[in-house]
């Protein structure tokens, strides 16, 4: 379909107005939403990641890329809903208690959102009992970021917290 390779380059491009626009023209179009989803989105973040990889494309890059999903994802969220289409899994994701840093999060949420998993996400400084909290809420994966060396010993803390709770 001519209008998910559209998307599909939009987001490749970072083209987050033009993304926006033709997820709608689609949607009005009658395109079914997981198709939109996995065909055009996934498909894209999929191949941003592979140019990182080969080292096409740089953080920059993920992060404008990932922005487009964003905004074409902003549009299909409630059609995704109405399709009653499941995410894959629900991440419960957040910065290491002690550290503020945010952009590695950010983006790995955005790309696992692309990636059809629902985000919850913690934000920084988060303990861990936080975690806890999020995985009794429902969470069945979680992520841990640091950057800062002298916090990367918190996530071995949230991990004994969440084997201490018995999860």
């Amino acid at each position: 379909d001519p209008i998910i390779t559209e998307i599909y380059n939009g987001i490749l491009e970072g083209q987050h107005k033009a993304v926006e626009a033709k997820v709608k023209s689609a949607l009005e179009a009658g395109v079914d939403p997981k198709t939109l989803l996995d065909d055009g989105m996934i498909a894209a973040m999929a191949e941003v990641g592979r140019l990182f990889e080969i080292g096409e494309y740089y953080v920059p890059e993920m992060l404008i890329s990932a922005r487009a999903m964003q905004h074409g994802l902003t549009v299909l969220k409630p059609y995704l809903k109405e399709a009653n289409v499941q995410a894959a899994g629900k991440v419960a994701i957040g910065t290491v208690k002690g550290d503020l840093h945010e952009i590695g999060k950010n983006l790995v949420s955005m790309m696992l959102e692309g990636a059809g998993f629902e985000i919850m996400d913690l934000g920084t400084d988060v303990t861990p009992e936080k975690y806890v909290a999020a995985v009794q809420a429902g969470a069945n994966i979680v992520a841990l970021s640091a950057l800062l060396t002298t916090t990367m010993p918190n996530m071995k803390a949230v991990i004994e917290g969440l084997k201490s709770a018995g999860l």
